[in-house]
């Protein structure tokens, strides 16, 4: 996004504090708000493949969006940046900075397409499928060794992080559960692949944010094959801003 001089190390905070202020939130382009032009055109795009969908609140759209937005700048931040100071302090700090600029709601909607990412990394009809030609019950065995790995992996980073952040879990303080929701965040990205699958977690993401807009109907082809570009879209591009950077 030339935000940064790729040579530049810059920190988490810095980095992200700038993206969302001139890139997710602020973009003013020739005295206009480029993303509320953009995603005007992304809802009447779909309306036009789809005229039911017209029915839905444009300034709702832009908040699911934006939300979903920040969460897969998450996804791609995971996989650019995996180890952990990098990864807890990004979502620890979004949080934060919504919280901040009285935006926190977006955070919740953050959570809900990020509960969308966690279920994606399990084999169910919702997540990866299996071979077709493994019997039932071969399929069954992996399913379940594929479900404890993701579970236990996920548990693991919580854990370890738990041990050293949290002084009394049993009686966590609201700080300590608001830090923990923010890791949770985090882990919940672990192992889930937006590539694999002829990109079944774009399709996911696009059935929820449907959901969450208040779009009762099915969309049709056309109109879900454009939401699923434009999600898609959004990802690579998280994945371009971050690409350069080095963090320090």
């Amino acid at each position: 996004m030339g935000l940064f001089n790729k040579k530049q190390k810059v920190g988490v905070e810095e980095f992200c504090r700038q993206f969302y202020d001139n890139v997710i939130f602020h973009p003013i382009i020739a005295g206009q708000d480029f993303n509320e032009v953009w995603y005007d055109n992304v809802f009447h795009s779909i309306v036009e493949a789809d005229k039911s969908f017209a029915v839905v609140d444009k300034s709702v759209f832009h908040r699911e969006m934006t939300a979903l937005r920040l969460e897969l700048l998450g996804l791609a931040w995971l996989y650019k940046f995996p180890d952990n100071k990098f990864t807890i302090p990004q979502s620890i700090f979004t949080r934060q900075y919504l919280e901040s600029n009285g935006k926190l709601e977006l955070w919740d909607s953050m959570v809900e397409y990020n509960k969308v990412i966690a279920q994606s990394a399990f084999p169910t009809p919702s997540g990866i499928q299996m071979h077709t030609r493994l019997g039932k019950q071969m399929q069954e065995r992996l399913k379940r060794g594929k479900t404890t790995f993701v579970n236990t992996f996920r548990w693991g980073v919580f854990e370890k992080w738990a041990e050293a952040n949290i002084d009394d879990p049993s009686a966590p303080t609201e700080e300590e559960k608001i830090l923990g929701s923010c890791v949770i965040c985090v882990v919940s990205r672990m192992l889930a692949d937006i590539r694999k699958n002829d990109c079944m977690l774009v399709k996911l993401l696009a059935v929820r944010l449907a959901e969450r807009v208040g779009y009762d109907a099915s969309l049709n082809a056309e109109a879900f094959l454009r939401l699923g570009a434009v999600i898609f879209g959004l990802y690579e591009g998280a994945e371009k801003a971050i690409k350069v950077i080095k963090l320090k």
